[in-house]
């Protein structure tokens, strides 16, 4: 009996094999992809978590974090700086040093794994959401497929263009934000924001590589857990995708991107400006209750942001899922 079913698994997965790959049409993977995101919440919690390995943490803790001022950087840093200046390290200096390393180390492999272990997921349920809604057909095991791990060795290849990109522009960056630092224009605009009003071009072709380098990385993904390719082949045909069909693979990222800048955006903006105005009501300390209230209205919208942040992100994953190429359907 055993022997029978296993015949008849590869006959149909050879039969697989043998039909001709097609794919959706473009305005047929976004609108399945939301499709399959409405239908599937779950995939907004996975979707958050791989937001905010991602990055997205940095953004949804922008509001409530405080910089420190070039006058709090010099007083907390003068001393060990100094005792470089002059030839003998303290241990005060090189023990930030090794800790910021070590921890920003372990901080970006954790987040990697995390973020793979997040589109691993998403992948999976995407996948089955599509199969029940007449999406795609016919259904996708996934059983022993790749994992976290060498899903995270995708990205980490993904990011090689990026990389490449900060170290030829991180000079004109440094002078910028230095100047910044030491005589700014004005104090009312974020760091960041003065650095990218300064140097636009460079900032827009960091961004580009960015793009490009994910799409190539998001089909490579795709590529190595729904058909079992080794992790360099993966990589290598996401960017053989990227130049075979452009027409398709650019506007996919533009659209995952827009549905996260339209989605989560303006909650994230709003979270941001909410903040501001619950500083000012607890500095004031004149009403309790106006506080609290304050403090209640903020906690809301943020978590709404998250919530559509993980919509946003679990769209994306499944517009890159749906435009794969799958086995076309065959009548028996």
């Amino acid at each position: 009996m055993t022997s029978a079913s296993g015949a008849v698994g590869s006959g149909r997965r050879a039969a697989e094999d043998a039909a001709p790959a097609v794919r959706l049409r473009w305005a047929a993977t976004v609108s399945g992809a939301v499709v399959v995101t409405l239908v599937r919440p779950l995939s907004w919690a996975v979707g958050l978590a791989g937001f905010l390995a991602g990055g997205g943490l940095v953004l949804v803790t922008w509001p409530i974090l405080v910089l420190p001022t070039p006058t709090g950087l010099q007083n907390a840093l003068g001393g060990p700086v100094s005792s470089l200046v002059f030839g003998a390290p303290s241990g005060v200096l090189v023990a930030l040093i090794v800790g910021g390393l070590a921890g920003g180390v372990v901080l970006f492999l954790v987040g990697l794994l995390i973020g793979g272990w997040a589109e691993r997921h998403g992948i999976e349920i995407a996948l089955d959401a599509a199969a029940e809604e007449g999406i795609v057909a016919p259904a996708v095991d996934l059983a022993g497929a790749p994992g976290m791990g060498r899903i995270a060795l995708v990205r980490l290849l993904s990011m090689a263009p990026v990389v490449i990109a900060l170290l030829l522009a991180w000079r004109p960056l440094y002078d910028v934000t230095y100047r910044e630092l030491i005589l700014p224009d004005d104090l009312v605009t974020p760091l960041p924001l003065r650095v990218l009003r300064d140097v636009p071009g460079l900032a827009a072709a960091i961004v580009i590589t960015w793009l490009v380098s994910d799409a190539a990385g998001a089909v490579g993904v795709r590529r190595l857990v729904i058909e079992r390719r080794p992790v360099l082949v993966a990589w290598l045909l996401g960017w053989g995708d990227l130049v075979r069909r452009p027409q398709r693979i650019l506007p996919t990222a533009l659209v995952g991107v827009a549905a996260t800048l339209l989605v989560a955006g303006p909650g994230l903006v709003a979270a941001a400006l909410g903040w501001g105005r619950v500083r000012e009501v607890m500095r004031s300390g004149d009403d309790p209750l106006a506080a609290l209230a304050a403090v209640l209205i903020w906690v809301t919208v943020w978590l709404g942001a998250l919530v559509l942040a993980g919509v946003a992100a679990a769209f994306r994953s499944a517009t890159w899922t749906l435009e794969l190429p799958r086995p076309a359907i065959r009548d028996s």
